[in-house]
């Protein structure tokens, strides 16, 4: 009686283990696949090109974002990329409104021609 209990169990754990590394890798995948797609469509603040025109702004981007005392502290923090007066605006924001006010702000900013808000609405 002993022994279909341990075949039971063996068995058992061979399906939990087999079910785990599939599970796993197709995790890993899917991640890896997002990852990649992400950055090969959008800057990220290390992108930031290092020319004096679009250093600057991007400073002044972020300068008009952390001096709004109404925008939430996520809003204030989100990533700002100038390249050839286009700024591109990555993170997270509270709500639509919110998101709308970030680029209107980016878009002010002398020397800004063009806002790629791709901003992410949280709630």
């Amino acid at each position: 009686m002993k022994l279909p209990s341990l075949i039971a169990s063996l068995f058992l754990l061979m399906a939990i283990t087999a079910c785990s590394k599939s599970d796993n890798s197709q995790s890993t995948s899917s991640t890896s696949t997002s990852s990649e797609m992400a950055s090969n469509t959008a800057p990220t603040a290390s992108d930031q090109p290092t020319n004096e025109a679009d250093t600057k702004i991007a400073q002044d981007v972020r300068q008009a974002l952390t001096s709004d005392s109404s925008l939430s502290t996520a809003a204030q923090n989100v990533t700002v990329v100038a390249s050839n007066g286009t700024v591109t605006l990555r993170g997270n924001v509270k709500d639509s409104t919110e998101k709308q006010k970030v680029a209107d702000k980016a878009t002010q900013v002398a020397g800004v021609s063009n806002v790629d808000n791709q901003l992410t609405v949280t709630q």
